[in-house]
């Protein structure tokens, strides 16, 4: 994200939220000023710029300010923006991002759509108290004129750990009159009913359940906060007195079903059947919520307690929380369109293969077809050293010996190490079952300081991730954070590192970089230029090379490790795939000495508790490395990039990674159907694909993903070729 995207920021309202977006802008390296009647932020250092303004009476100065920004943010209460609109979009230039955060949109979007159309303008919501942060929860987003401003301004909100909810302004006042309007209703009818029985708080304190004690919670923070937020929501959302007339009713008809229990049951079972499959969700909230109310001040605030907020107050008591974190899960699912869907429908995914004979491959309903998906870059698979020894493994010992490596390991396992030292020229390989649990084993290690040769700073570490890279280390951030903070870049945008590790360095904390070598779907990965960017941090590199291991390097070393010269530099952890290019089946890590790998092998929990790499296959993966080490993979790689070179001449140029030494092409199609259309040609014409759709590219487009191998025959390009359909123009 880089802060000329949005360029100069003007946040007007220095209230909670306002604070909130302008620190978080400001941190982001946004050139922001805050705007308010009566500011009072001056001593604050991380809003160097604060300005006295009205935007409902807008004089000279603020009009420059207004005029002259690129991104304004609108945090005032709902009347004032309604009064300030059509004299502030009348001062804005074209083009200009206009951002409300109001708790009621219809009225407010409204006179945007019909006054604004040459801004960008974006209404975003913070369903929860500023005070708490915005790392996992959710932010709902009304898109009202898009355009790149506001696309970044929302991958900047995710890059901060916001939950973007994308909504239309009349779903997010519907939404937020039944999660707002009727909620705080409820806790403050609550607070004036108890307030007309014979009790007092001191003895409702002493005795309180906690379904009670949780009310009386919510009751004191609602009451402590501004009348005019709480008021807003009540007064100006259009469906709010539906919602309040809701409560009532409900009152009414718990009042009218108190006769019986059979007919008391059916109330809970109306609100039981309303819960549905989210009911067994919401209890196990509900009883970590009153666990903690019982958890002692002291503990939650612990110095080694994790700190959300950032104010050093500690643990947050989850009653205070106003929201949950979205998992990954959650996040992955809410952001995946049905397109995948339909290619399995359509049979142009989801293959079944029934034999298979160099690419081509006969499926289940009899046809025959040349794969373009397997990632086995220099069909080694197949090789005959590698099929006697699965078999000669399989006779020596049956299909599995099913024991940690600690404990009992086939004789294969020490020599498939010693092999790959060999490839890697004397550097230490430690192999686990999969790259996946080469990442679960050794980050947390890397993290803790635990590996010998990669020392970490006494404040910690702090986690970067490319946005791009492989989701086996996507998915184990949270398990990351329990060790370091974790922030996400973005590798298009150059100047997010510096700023990322900058942070680090102001902090104290060891940096450390996780990005792909090859990218499974982009290019190739500047490694080098990453380390040389850590270097003065004292930072660390990990470098997922699954693609990359076997295509490049005289002995098959792969990509990362030939970009840094044959050698393992200081500060670099290679992730590396034995079931690609390599041919076999597992993974591995290369570090520099035997200490990290006797505190892999003790340490590493795939390695401690789970079993080796399947018999049959790591005898394979040991005549794999002697194949490398013959120099038959060098002879591989030669005609994996000829056939690499002559589909570029037959594409003219055109796919994702042309010209590049990346085993992956893709055609890249403006739109969904278009890219569905090339996988039906492709799939008529014999030609198995991978098609690619929204979360993994662009939403609303289309990719089509070929994996060249060794093995692929010029009849076979030349077929995929005619099917992509190209246009010649463009090449």
């Amino acid at each position: 994200m880089t802060a000329d995207v949005l360029g100069r920021v003007v946040v007007v309202g220095a209230g909670a939220v306002g604070t909130l977006f302008a620190r978080l802008l400001s941190r982001s390296g946004a050139d922001v000023l805050v705007v308010d009647r009566a500011p009072g932020l001056q001593d604050d250092p991380a809003l160097p710029r604060v300005q006295r303004g009205d935007v409902t009476h807008i004089d000279a100065g603020l009009a420059r300010e207004l005029g002259g920004a690129d991104t304004v943010v609108l945090a005032v209460p709902e009347q004032v923006a309604l009064s300030a609109i059509k004299s502030l979009t009348g001062v804005l230039r074209p083009g200009t991002l206009l951002v409300d955060t109001l708790s009621v949109k219809t009225p407010f979007i409204k006179l945007v759509r019909e006054s604004a159309d040459g801004l960008e303008a974006v209404g975003l919501n913070p369903m929860f108290a500023p005070s708490l942060g915005i790392e996992g929860r959710p932010v709902a987003t009304v898109v009202v004129h898009g355009g790149p401003r506001a696309v970044e301004l929302l991958r900047l909100v995710e890059d901060w750990g916001g939950r973007v909810v994308r909504v239309d302004e009349h779903d997010h006042d519907r939404l937020a009159a039944a999660s707002q309007a009727l909620t705080h209703a409820a806790v403050l009818s609550f607070g004036l009913g108890v307030s007309q029985l014979d009790v007092n708080i001191a003895e409702l304190r002493a005795i309180a359940p906690p379904p009670a004690t949780m009310l009386l919670a919510l009751l004191a923070r609602i009451t402590a906060g501004s009348p005019e937020v709480y008021w807003d929501v009540q007064a100006a959302n259009p469906q709010a007195p539906a919602a309040r007339e809701a409560l009532a009713q409900g009152l009414r008809r718990l009042a009218d079903h108190i006769g019986g229990v059979a007919d008391f049951a059916t109330l809970l079972d109306e609100c039981r059947g309303f819960l549905g499959s989210h009911a067994e969700h919401y209890a196990a909230v509900c009883a970590q919520a009153f666990e903690e109310m019982n958890t002692p001040r002291s503990t939650a605030t612990s110095p080694t307690s994790h700190d959300p907020t950032g104010d050093g107050r500690g643990t947050m008591p989850l009653a205070e929380k106003e929201s949950n974190p979205a998992n990954w899960v959650e996040s992955r699912i809410s952001k995946t369109s049905d397109s995948m869907d339909r290619a399995f429908n359509e049979g142009l995914t989801g293959h079944v293969v029934t034999e298979r004979k160099g690419k081509r491959v006969r499926l289940e309903d009899g046809s025959e077809s040349v794969e373009f998906v397997s990632c086995s870059y220099l069909g080694l698979e197949e090789h005959p050293a590698l099929v006697d020894a699965a078999t000669e493994g399989l006779r020596r010992y049956g299909a599995h010996l099913s024991s940690s490596r600690n404990r009992m390991r086939p004789v294969y396992l020490g020599e498939l190490e010693e092999l790959l030292s060999t490839v890697y020229h004397g550097n230490k390989a430690v192999a686990f079952t999969s790259v996946g649990n080469v990442h679960l084993g050794l980050l947390p290690l890397l993290g803790s300081g635990a590996l010998p040769s990669y020392p970490v700073s006494p404040r910690g570490v702090t986690f970067i991730v490319d946005r791009t890279a492989h989701a086996s280390m996507q998915v184990i951030r949270g398990i990351l954070e329990q060790i370091g903070p974790l922030r996400r870049f973005d590798l298009a945008d150059q100047e997010a590192l510096g700023r990322v590790l900058g942070d680090c360095g102001a902090a104290g904390r060891t940096p450390i970089v996780l990005v792909d070598g090859v990218g499974s779907m982009g290019g190739l990965i500047d490694v080098v230029g990453l380390r040389a960017a850590l270097e003065p941090y004292g930072g660390h590199l990990y470098v997922d090379d699954a693609h990359g291991i076997s295509i490049a390097g005289p002995l098959g070393g792969g990509y990362a490790f030939e970009e840094f010269g044959d050698r393992l530099p200081p500060n670099v952890v290679i992730a590396g795939s034995l079931s690609k290019g390599f041919g076999g089946a597992g993974g591995f890590a290369l570090v520099p000495a035997d200490a990290d790998v006797r505190v892999l092998r003790k340490f590493a929990n795939p390695l401690v508790f789970g079993h080796s790499i399947m018999l049959p296959m790591l005898a394979a993966d040991v005549a794999a490395a002697h194949l490398h080490l013959s120099g038959e993979v060098a002879a591989l790689q030669q005609r994996l990039w000829h056939n690499a070179d002559e589909l570029d001449a037959l594409t003219g140029g055109q796919l994702v990674n042309a010209g590049l030494r990346s085993p992956v092409r893709g055609a890249h199609y403006p739109t969904e159907e278009a890219g569905f259309a090339a996988a039906r040609r492709l799939r008529a014409a014999g030609v198995l694909v991978l098609p690619a759709f929204f979360p993994t590219v662009a939403k609303g487009t289309g990719l089509v993903r070929l994996a060249l191998s060794a093995l692929h025959e010029r009849e076979h390009l030349e077929t995929a070729a005619e099917a992509l359909a190209l246009d010649p123009m463009n090449s």
